[in-house]
């Protein structure tokens, strides 16, 4: 059986002082289930702020959590000569 979890690769913690951060290896992964400890929380908020930490191009806005919905193509009807009609 296939087991799926989710996990956040974690990079080194060099001189993050913010709150208390697990000790990771570079470039691990940290698995995301109700086993971690608090430093092991506060290590994959501190990853997820990372992910944020860039800046937008000069001429493009930065884009928001709903775009990806705005380009989704909507779903294929059901064939008109299917089971429903």
């Amino acid at each position: 059986m296939m087991v799926m979890q989710p996990v956040l690769e974690i990079f080194a913690a060099d001189g993050f002082t913010l709150w208390p951060v697990g000790e990771q290896e570079s470039y691990g992964h940290l698995v995301l289930d109700g086993t971690l400890t608090p430093a092991e929380v506060g290590t994959a908020v501190r990853r997820i702020a990372d992910c944020n930490d860039f800046e937008p191009e000069v001429d493009s806005p930065r884009p928001g959590p709903y775009d990806i919905c705005r380009h989704t193509p909507p779903p294929s009807p059901p064939p008109s000569d299917g089971p429903w009609t």
